[in-house]
């Protein structure tokens, strides 16, 4: 199951069973701790070999990561900044608009800075918080239209919520009185989303969805 959600939300290539991720959502923040440990490698380095790599931080984000979630939060920022009349319009074109550029440009200049000032731990926590709130956005959101998220979302229940906690309660632990910060914060980010994604698109699609991946992430980096 683990294999399956690493599959799907990074670029590592093993094979994976789609059928099985989403009946077990919670992996999510399981496969968060992979990814986290990967971006924090600079960090590692940094503390064990005296060696401040850090800016390679946000290039070994998007090797892992890919470019599915940055994709999502360009397409919500070119309907973020849409007229009203185009928003969902906006955040089905395929194509590229102004409002999405300037969103990727400021999301990717903030993490190049904010990750060279994090430690490992505050980056896997973050990564964690990340995924976390893509599973909590699905468990209580519905779907804006038929598509990918329509598909993963038919599963989601709060028992993968529950699940999912203990690698953000152990991250939590090791960070300390912050941590309750940055999960408030978490909190804060899909409210938001879910709120205004039901008021503009009817519910949340694979954009969103990502978007709160990279949004949280950001945020809790910040916050920590």
């Amino acid at each position: 199951m683990l294999g399956s959600s690493i599959a799907f939300l990074t670029t590592i290539p093993i094979k994976g069973d789609i059928e099985k991720l989403r009946r077990n959502l919670w992996t999510f923040t399981y496969t968060a701790v992979v990814i986290g440990l990967i971006i924090a490698i600079p960090d590692f380095v940094r503390q064990y070999a005296g060696f401040d790599i850090r800016f390679l931080a946000v290039a070994l984000y998007m090797a892992v990561e890919g470019i599915n979630h940055i994709d999502g939060l360009i397409d919500f920022g070119d309907a973020f900044f849409a007229p009203e009349s185009r928003k969902k319009e906006a955040l089905k074109d395929t194509n590229t608009g102004a409002g999405g550029i300037a969103t990727a440009i400021l999301y990717l200049v903030l993490l190049y800075h904010t990750l060279q000032l994090s430690n490992a731990i505050q980056i896997i926590f973050a990564q964690i918080a990340a995924k976390f709130s893509m599973l909590l956005l699905m468990v209580t959101s519905k779907p804006s239209w038929e598509g990918m998220a329509s598909y993963m979302m038919e599963f989601a229940g709060f028992k993968d919520v529950f699940i999912a906690l203990p690698p953000l309660i152990v991250a939590g632990y090791l960070i300390g009185l912050n941590s309750v910060y940055a999960i408030a914060m978490t909190i804060v980010v899909v409210l938001i989303l879910k709120g205004y994604s039901e008021k503009k698109f009817g519910g949340i699609n694979g954009d969103i969805i990502g978007s709160a991946n990279c949004i949280t992430f950001l945020s809790s980096l910040l916050t920590l």
